[in-house]
């Protein structure tokens, strides 16, 4: 049984009409067949080439006939299964479903004082613990944190998959550096689930050999694949939201046709993570409408190809603690991206840009999840709620609908109540001695801590993931990664 996840049962929220789709679209194959692709990867020079692709190799660019392109991109599933380690996990991505997963931070943060550190493996398993009781997140995403203390970079990705693995039977996606994926998929194997592998582009229009070389070993075990751009508006794309689009659709489009030739119907979902640029600084402008703007029209064209799609960015800010604008940095981004019709979207646990994540701010994101997923989730219009025999039954004053049956059963089904929010009386608000939200998250973690207890794994496939990292650990030692 998959994870349900949010069924959105409204209109979506578009800003194109049916030229701008068909303008973006060929503008879209413009930058394919003209400008081309570079891939840093001789490998996938040759087999583009033998497939018909344009390629002038003292460059690495590839340029793709459209007829290529159109017929790959018909081949995508608009819908597939995943498998978990738990099987109420698995994930059935596409359609009108809503999934939340989690960001990321390169180092957890001292919570009263927001300086960040280096998390301790501890810490690190307790984040993984939250994510994983945390109802609105559906699946683990790459990392949490770019590793923990004393944790050789070469093997972060390794130990956090394993970690993953062991304290959480959501399913997770899985990124790549320096090979790592050849540990990743065995420990997937091992485990008896599947995990999703996320090729990242390097803007602009460029996919390296490492994304490349993890694409065929994720083909190769039969997994799905997630591509994801990060073209800054301004700076790695173009200023305007339409432009960037279309950069970023080339980017996808080149990577799904070299899947798609390679595996034709393999499984893949692609991922939008763009944000203008701080003019003033230099730096992502995380939290910016214009992130917004620009993820509702990549949903609106990937619906359009119908193509499992997902935003990045609803999940990180430029907020540096847990505040007011960190709640309308996400709270309006996430609004959009549901509204637009996202199928998974990056929302819960990043504190500040990619710098810092901490699982209480995960813990205040799964109101913002819970909020946003019952708005999309619309009314059901029937007899039921439209309440006539109650209202005649109840009248004007002095009647009241608090004591009705129909009141008992309705309320449950339509409200959303937050967790974590402050929602006692102002007098109560005081007596208890004037709590806030970020309070009741502090509790609910404790709570969490205390009271979960995620499905161990069995003593066997303990052992394999003890003895592939151990493997990962040689591989690294010896090419001189790891002392």
């Amino acid at each position: 049984m998959a994870r349900k996840g949010f069924t959105r049962n409204v209109k979506p929220l578009e800003i194109l009409t049916e030229d701008h789709i068909w303008r973006l679209h060929r503008a879209t194959l413009d930058i394919l067949r003209h400008t081309g692709v570079t891939f840093k990867s001789k490998w996938a020079l040759d087999f583009l080439e033998g497939e018909g692709c344009l390629v002038d190799r003292p460059a690495m660019r590839v340029r793709f006939p459209e007829g290529i392109v159109e017929e790959c991109l018909q081949r995508v599933p608009s819908s597939y299964r995943i498998d978990a380690r738990g099987p109420d996990n698995d994930l059935i991505l596409g359609g009108s479903t809503l999934y939340f997963t989690h960001s990321a931070g390169m180092q957890t943060l001292n919570i009263d004082t927001y300086e960040p550190r280096d998390p301790t493996k501890a810490e690190y398993v307790e984040c993984v613990k939250v994510l994983d009781a945390l109802p609105t997140i559906d699946f683990l995403s790459c990392y949490p944190y770019f590793g923990y203390e004393n944790l050789p970079p070469a093997m972060a990705i390794p130990e956090s998959v394993a970690l993953k693995m062991q304290y959480s039977t959501k399913h997770q996606c899985t990124c790549y550096s320096s090979e790592c994926e050849i540990f990743n998929i065995q420990m997937a194997q091992a485990t008896d689930q599947e995990i999703t592998g996320t090729l990242t582009c390097s803007p602009p229009l460029t996919w390296g050999d490492d994304a490349v070389q993890a694409a065929r070993r994720m083909i190769e075990a039969g997994f799905p694949l997630a591509t994801v751009d990060g073209n800054v508006l301004g700076g790695t794309g173009p200023a305007t939201p339409l432009g960037n689009v279309a950069v970023c659709n080339a980017e996808h489009l080149s990577m799904i046709t070299l899947v798609q030739l390679l595996s034709p119907g393999h499984r893949i979902s692609v991922g939008h993570f763009a944000c203008p640029m701080n003019m003033r600084t230099g730096s992502p402008a995380f939290g910016q409408i214009g992130g917004s703007i620009s993820n509702v029209i990549w949903n609106q064209m990937w619906r359009h190809y119908r193509v499992p799609c997902s935003n990045g960015s609803p999940g990180y800010v430029d907020s540096k603690m847990i505040d007011f604008q960190a709640g309308y940095e996400k709270g309006i981004a996430a609004l959009a991206s549901a509204a637009s019709g996202v199928n998974f979207m990056l929302l819960h646990l990043g504190v500040s840009a990619e710098i810092s994540a901490h699982p209480v701010q995960a813990i205040l994101d799964d109101d913002i999840a819970g909020m946003v997923g019952r708005f999309i989730e619309g009314e059901i219009i029937s007899d039921e709620t439209l309440a006539l025999d109650v209202i005649e039954e109840v009248g004007p004053i002095p009647g009241h609908y608090l004591g009705a049956g129909h009141t008992r059963e309705w309320c449950r089904k339509e409200q959303f109540v937050p967790r974590t929010a402050e929602q006692s009386s102002y007098q109560e608000w005081i007596m208890k001695g004037k709590p806030s939200a970020l309070e009741h998250a502090k509790e609910r973690m404790t709570e969490i801590l205390a009271s979960h207890e995620p499905l161990p794994l069995s003593a066997e496939q303990e052992a394999d993931i003890q003895r592939i990292l151990e493997d990962a650990r040689a591989f690294y030692r010896k090419r001189g990664e790891l002392e």
